[in-house]
C-alpha cells in the first residue's frame, strides 16, 4: 500500500491502544497481587506503573492529529484511572511507611493520595463520566478508596500530632515510588512478518485455511458466470420447493378441509362421539363467544364502525366544501382583479386533491354497503350466537340427545358401520396431513444442505481445460442443473401420491357420508341433535367472521 494510513491507524492512535492495553494487563497483575496480599511496597510499585501507562495513553490520545479518534468518555476514563492508581500507589506506600516508622511521610503520602482522588472526582463531575453504565465500577472503586484514605488520614494525623510529632514533608520532597513493569507489548508474527507468513501459507498443499489470515488471496475467486449459475440454480430450487412441494401440499390440505366442512363432518363426528351432553369443540366455542360478549359486542362494534364512518364522511364533506369555497374565492378575485390575478385557475391547482377525495368517497360508499351486508348477517345469526352465551347447563339442555342407538328403526347397525368408516377415513387423512408437514421439513433441510459449488467449479474447470480464456456462460451449466435437481424427485413423487390418495379418501368419505344420511331419518333424535350442533358450529363461525369484518372496519 502506497497511500497514507487512516487516522485510526496512525502511530499516535496505535500507541494509545498499546499503552491502554498494557495498563489493563498490568492492572490484572496488580489485582492478583492485592488478592494474594503481597507486600505493600510491591503493590505500590505495580500501581505506579499502571498509572504511568494510563498517563501515556492519555497524552497520546489527546494529540491534535487524532483528536477525533477517541471519544471524550475514553479520554476521561484514562485520566481518572491514572489518578486512581497514583492514589493507590501512595496509599500502599503509606502503609509501608508504618512498618518503617516513617509516620510523617505516611501522613504526607495519604494527603497526596487524597488529592489525587479529589482531582479524579472533579473530572467525573466536569465530564459527565458518571452517567455511563460502564463507569459505575470505576466510580465505586474511587469511592471505596476515598473512604479508606479518609479514615487512615484521620488516624495518622491524630497519632502524629499526639505521639510521634514528626514533620510532614511537602509532596515535592517525597521520594519517588519505584515502578515494576510486569507486561510488555509483543506483536504476533501475523503483524511483524506478514510477508513470509503469506508465502508459507500459499505454498501449503492442504485445504485447511490459516487460523488468522485464512486462505491464500484469490484462491476462491471463480468466474462470474459460476456465480450466475449458482444464483440460477438457487432460484430454480426455491421455485421447485415452493410451487411443486409446499404450495401443492397446502392446496391439498385446504381442499380436504373445505370438503369435510361442506359435508359438516366435524359436527357429525362431534355428535356421534357424544350422544348426550356437549362436544368439547362446542364447549370451547361457547366459552370464546361468552367471553367475547356474544351478539351484543358485535352490535356495539357495528355502532362504532358507523360512528367512525359518519365522522369520516363529515371530514370528507368538509374537505370538499373547503375546495368549493376556494374555487368560489378564486373566481371572485379573478373577476374583481382581472389584470393582477394571474395565478392558475383553482380547479387546475386542486385537481389532484379532488380526485383523491372522489376515491375516498367511493371507498366510503363501498364500505357502507359492506356494513349493511354485515348488519344483515348479524341480524340473521344473532339469536343463535346468543345461544352459545348461555350457561353450560342451559346450553346442554337445549341440545337434543341421541337415543337412536337403542331404537330398532332405520338400521342403527348400518348407521354405526358408516360412522366407523367415516372416522377411520378421517384418521387416515389426519395421518397424511402430519406426513405432509414432515415432507415439507425434509424438503427444506435438503435445500439448506444443497450446495453445488464444488460441482460448478468442476464443470467450470472442464470448460476452461483447453483454454483459460474461454468465455463461460450460465447456460452451459443447464445439464448440471437437471442432474442436481433430481435429488428432489422422490419428494415430488410422494406429493403426487398424496394427491391420488387424498382423492381416493375424499371419494370414500363422500360415499360413506351419503350412506349414513340415507339410513337416518330427518325426524330421528340423532338427526335433530346433529342439526342443532351444526347450527351452533355455524353460529360460531359466523361470529368469528362478523367480528373479523367489523375489526377490519375499525382499523385506522
Amino acid at each position: 500500500m502506497r497511500i497514507a494510513p487512516t487516522v485510526d491507524m496512525s502511530p499516535y492512535a496505535l500507541q494509545t491502544l498499546i499503552n491502554l492495553t498494557l495498563a489493563q494487563a498490568q492492572e490484572c497483575v496488580w489485582q492478583k497481587a492485592a488478592m494474594d496480599q503481597l507486600r505493600d511496597g510491591t503493590i505500590a510499585r505495580l500501581s505506579s506503573k499502571i498509572s504511568e501507562f494510563y498517563d501515556a495513553a492519555f497524552e497520546l490520545a489527546t494529540n491534535s492529529s487524532i483528536h477525533n479518534v477517541y471519544s471524550k468518555t475514553w479520554i476521561s476514563h484514562m485520566q481518572i484511572k491514572a489518578l486512581h492508581f497514583n492514589a493507590a500507589a501512595q496509599f500502599r506506600k503509606s502503609c509501608e511507611c508504618i512498618s518503617q516508622d516513617k509516620y510523617g511521610e505516611e501522613v504526607s503520602r495519604l494527603q497526596v493520595a487524597s488529592d489525587y482522588v479529589r482531582r479524579a472526582f472533579d473530572i467525573v463531575r466536569s465530564s459527565g463520566y458518571g452517567k455511563t453504565n460502564g463507569s459505575t465500577a470505576v466510580i465505586n472503586d474511587l469511592k471505596s478508596l476515598q473512604q479508606i484514605l479518609a479514615s487512615n488520614l484521620a488516624r495518622a494525623e491524630k497519632d502524629n500530632d499526639v505521639i510521634y510529632l514528626e514533620s510532614i514533608l511537602p509532596s515535592s520532597a517525597l521520594p519517588n515510588i519505584l515502578k515494576t513493569q510486569m507486561v510488555k507489548p509483543v506483536a504476533p508474527i501475523e503483524v511483524y512478518d506478514p510477508v513470509s507468513l503469506m508465502l508459507n501459507n500459499e505454498s501449503k498443499t492442504d485445504l485447511l485455511p490459516h487460523p488468522i489470515i485464512g486462505l491464500p488471496l484469490f484462491q476462491k475467486l471463480v468466474p462470474f458466470a459460476v456465480h450466475q449459475a449458482a444464483s440460477v440454480y438457487v432460484d430454480r430450487k426455491e421455485r421447485l420447493i415452493k410451487e411443486d412441494i409446499i404450495s401443492k401440499l397446502g392446496e391439498l390440505t385446504a381442499v380436504y378441509h373445505s370438503s369435510i366442512e361442506s359435508l359438516n363432518l366435524p359436527a357429525l363426528l362431534a355428535t356421534t362421539d357424544h350422544t348426550t351432553g356437549l362436544p368439547d369443540s362446542i364447549i370451547r366455542q361457547a366459552a370464546e363467544v361468552r367471553s367475547g360478549g356474544g351478539s351484543q359486542s358485535l352490535y356495539d362494534m357495528w355502532e362504532q364502525v358507523q360512528s367512525a364512518s359518519s365522522k369520516n364522511a363529515d371530514i370528507l364533506e368538509d374537505a370538499f366544501n373547503a375546495l368549493d369555497e376556494e374555487h368560489e374565492a378564486d373566481e371572485s378575485y379573478r373577476l374583481k382583479f382581472p389584470d393582477q390575478w394571474k395565478r392558475p385557475e383553482s380547479h387546475i391547482l386542486t385537481q389532484q386533491l379532488a380526485a383523491q377525495g372522489q376515491k375516498h368517497r367511493q371507498t366510503l360508499t363501498s364500505a357502507q354497503k359492506a356494513d349493511l351486508i354485515v348488519r344483515n348477517k348479524l341480524d340473521t345469526w344473532a339469536n343463535i350466537i346468543d345461544v352459545l352465551t348461555l350457561p353450560r347447563e342451559e346450553l346442554e339442555a337445549s341440545i337434543p340427545s341421541d337415543d337412536s342407538v337403542s331404537s330398532s328403526d332405520h338400521n342403527p347397525q348400518r348407521q354405526e358401520d358408516s360412522l366407523v368408516r367415516i372416522k377411520r377415513l378421517v384418521d387416515d387423512m389426519n395421518q397424511h396431513i402430519r406426513l405432509r408437514k414432515d415432507l415439507i421439513d425434509q424438503a427444506r433441510k435438503t435445500s439448506n444442505a444443497d450446495d453445488i459449488s464444488p460441482a460448478l467449479l468442476k464443470k467450470a474447470a472442464e470448460l476452461t481445460a483447453k483454454s483459460p480464456i474461454v468465455k463461460i456462460e450460465a447456460a452451459q451449466f443447464e445439464e448440471l442443473f437437471v442432474v442436481e435437481l433430481r435429488k428432489y424427485d422422490h419428494i415430488i413423487m410422494v406429493v403426487d401420491q398424496e394427491d391420488e390418495q387424498q382423492n381416493t379418501i375424499l371419494r370414500q368419505l363422500n360415499e360413506a357420508y351419503h350412506q349414513y344420511k340415507a339410513k337416518m331419518s330427518d325426524k330421528s333424535s340423532g338427526a335433530k341433535r346433529e342439526k342443532a350442533l351444526q347450527n351452533l358450529n355455524q353460529a360460531y363461525l359466523k361470529y368469528k367472521e362478523i367480528k373479523t369484518n367489523l375489526s377490519e372496519g375499525l382499523k385506522v
